[in-house]
């Protein structure tokens, strides 16, 4: 085992069995304070202590950010890990997997400050995962980072294999944008369905009009997506209720599509349920800004990931459907997001969100090296 994965290891290990979700990462932002501070960093909190900025002040006249999410997620861990979490969160989307090769950056820029031409910031920030509107903007709204020149960031995926890592030029993930409806119909007694409105009928000719919608998007941008996720109504099979709800979410990757599915989707919903007489409330909530990896910035990266990994660097061919909050980073400057591959050789495929979700702890010190190598090239 190298040093630096000595370092690294257990540290994930430490921040996996602990997990935390959305805003309330208070206990993970100490610990890794602490780190940070025995490293020389000086520190900043943010978000009442939830997040913190680690500055690596060289008195150069730019200035880089490194960004890691810090949150887990509200799911029970079915892995069979010796550190697995037991207080039914876990780190399923691999955020501790991000931290660890983020302090283990922290320590190669320290090694090699003398090196360097240009200030680091770690950006150690919570609330990726939820509720809206998520971590990234809140730290932009405290102008702390305003005078950052670039951000960098990886996701880790078990799509590639320890060694690997695929960038993509331009559209990277999707705007995770959510939609919910509630139809109002007229409850009655099921044996006598003409004397109430039957919410559940609009609501299925919403759902398949939606589909429909999706199918003519798709002509003409294949990088989006329209998906109802979910549908309520009724408490018995003798009773016709009031309301039926309706969930989802659309993808997409610019303003004005987003835009164009929100006014779409509103109508859509709307007029149906007035054909049977009903009456639709409509909500489109935009999510976080589909991520975009800008050419200077996907460059700088991708020269360095090469160095790194050799023939394990790949460039990718298609975007993400998933969202990412590291988008908003580019209200202020260029950013680039990585994919590194963390599965081994023998390990079994589970995705992001996956209860059963695992990492290749070998793959954890490729990530901090080649955050060196971004740091030194700039």
């Amino acid at each position: 085992m190298s040093e630096l994965k000595d370092f690294i290891v257990p540290i994930r290990r430490h921040i996996h069995a602990n997990p935390e979700i959305g805003f309330g990462t208070f206990k993970t932002a100490l610990y890794i304070k602490g780190i940070l501070e025995k490293l020389g960093y000086r520190i900043q909190p943010v978000l009442d202590g939830a997040g913190l900025l680690a500055y690596l002040d060289l008195g150069k006249e730019k200035t880089i950010a490194f960004r890691s999410d810090m949150d887990a997620l509200p799911l029970k861990e079915l892995t069979s890990l010796p550190f697995k979490s037991e207080n039914g969160n876990m780190h399923a989307c691999g955020h501790d997997g991000h931290m660890s090769m983020l302090l283990g950056a922290a320590k190669l820029f320290q090694e090699h400050k003398n090196e360097l031409n240009v200030n680091i910031i770690l950006i150690f920030q919570p609330a990726e995962e939820m509720p809206l509107p998520g971590g990234a903007i809140k730290i932009i709204e405290t102008g702390l980072l305003d005078k950052v020149s670039m951000f960098f960031a990886f996701h880790v995926t078990n799509k590639l294999r320890t060694g690997e890592c695929g960038i993509k030029k331009g559209p990277a993930c999707a705007a995770p944008d959510l939609w919910e409806g509630v139809i109002h119909g007229k409850g009655c007694h099921a044996s006598a369905p003409q004397n109430g409105i039957n919410p559940i009928i609009p609501a299925t000719y919403i759902i398949q009009r939606f589909l429909a919608l999706g199918d003519k998007v798709k002509k003409e941008d294949p990088n989006t997506v329209i998906t109802t996720a979910y549908i309520q109504s009724g408490v018995s099979m003798n009773v016709i209720c009031d309301d039926a709800f309706i969930k989802g979410t659309a993808r997409s990757f610019s303003q004005e599509r987003r835009d164009y599915l929100n006014k779409n989707l509103t109508e859509i919903a709307k007029k149906t349920a007035e054909e049977f007489g009903a009456k639709a409330d409509f909500i489109f909530h935009y999510a976080y800004d589909p991520l975009i990896n800008d050419e200077q910035a996907y460059l700088l990266a991708s020269k360095a990931e090469k160095k790194v990994l050799g023939q394990g660097f790949r460039f990718l061919d298609k975007p993400e459907m998933i969202g990412e909050d590291f988008a908003y980073y580019r209200r202020i400057a260029p950013i680039c997001l990585t994919w590194l591959g963390v599965r081994g050789k023998d390990q079994d495929f589970y995705d992001l969100h996956s209860p059963r979700f695992l990492l290749d702890e070998d793959a954890l010190e490729y990530g901090s090296l080649i955050d060196l190598k971004i740091a030194l090239a700039f």
